[in-house]
């Protein structure tokens, strides 16, 4: 693994990570619009950079998890992208559109460097643990010098080719089945209720057994509880991934009508000011539907 990187974008995802590559051995210059985050840091041996542009050694790495497509754009232009230069590689693990990341790709080609698109599968607490699953797509050499260091992040890191879109499509079609199967829990959780059933028992039953598996045990038990606080993964994060899923369905003319599902499950419960929740507060739509209390 490379030892001097840079790291852009200290969030919940982000800051764990940063601390996974500290205690591997690298020297991380960090940036964060909040200095508090970055300064957490440096007590482990990180410089704290002023600005993104400072994190940027010519030719180096540098490593950004940024929230969307807008932060990435205002934050990677190409004269960021130049200061990487020649034999620079941008290890984007944000989770994006399609487009934007091919515009990242033309981006980074045009100043001669490398950009590997890598976002992942996981939480905060997987994210600190290094048990995340990574997606990576991206030209062969990038993605075979960003690996070792990605290995140090996660449990697995899957190729999914050289067109850098591709890890996008991936990371937006993986959410999209977590949200949908999220609904679903939902549906069956609360016409269950509604009948009397013993949730608990129905639960063990169906998510720990016959739908075992991360997605549904620890989903399932969440909707279960109905408890959306603390968030990981926030429902307004949440929402912006299901509009990036029926944006890509659409550039590929694919109906996709589940999408449109929890997208609109996702915008009903943000309208009710419930953003800060954990993604699974979508669950409190079917309850609500049903008349059975939030």
């Amino acid at each position: 693994m490379e030892r001097s990187i840079g790291f852009i974008g200290l969030g919940r995802m982000g800051l764990p990570m940063a601390h996974n590559l500290l205690k591997a051995g690298a020297a991380l210059r960090v940036y964060n619009r909040s200095k508090q985050k970055a300064a957490e840091l440096a007590t482990n041996g990180a410089v704290v950079c002023e600005a993104a542009v400072d994190t940027i050694v010519p030719g180096g790495v540098v490593i950004s998890m940024l929230a969307d497509d807008a932060a990435l754009e205002q934050t990677f232009t190409p004269a960021l992208a130049a200061r990487l230069g020649p034999g620079g590689l941008h290890i984007s693990m944000s989770t994006i559109s399609p487009a934007t990341a091919g515009k990242m790709a033309a981006i980074h080609q045009a100043a001669g460097a490398a950009y590997v698109a890598s976002p992942v599968f996981g939480g905060p607490e997987q994210t600190a643990a290094a048990q995340i699953w990574i997606c990576v797509s991206g030209e062969e050499s990038a993605k075979q010098r960003a690996r070792p260091i990605l290995e140090k992040l996660g449990r697995d890191v899957e190729d999914m080719g050289t067109d850098p879109a591709a890890a996008n499509v991936v990371k937006l079609c993986g959410n999209f089945l977590i949200a949908a199967a999220t609904e679903a829990l939902a549906e069956a959780f609360t016409v269950a209720e509604k009948q009397g059933v013993n949730l608990t028992a129905m639960n063990r039953m169906l998510c720990e057994k016959l739908f075992g598996g991360a997605v549904y045990q620890r989903y399932g038990s969440r909707v279960l509880s109905r408890e959306h606080l603390p968030a990981g993964f926030q429902l307004l994060l949440g929402l912006k991934d299901m509009r990036l899923t029926r944006q890509m369905a659409d550039a590929a003319k694919t109906p996709m009508p589940v999408v449109d599902v929890v997208f609109n499950r996702l915008l009903s419960q943000a309208a009710k000011n419930r953003g800060d929740q954990h993604w699974t507060g979508l669950a409190s739509g079917a309850r609500e539907d049903a008349g059975l209390p939030a």
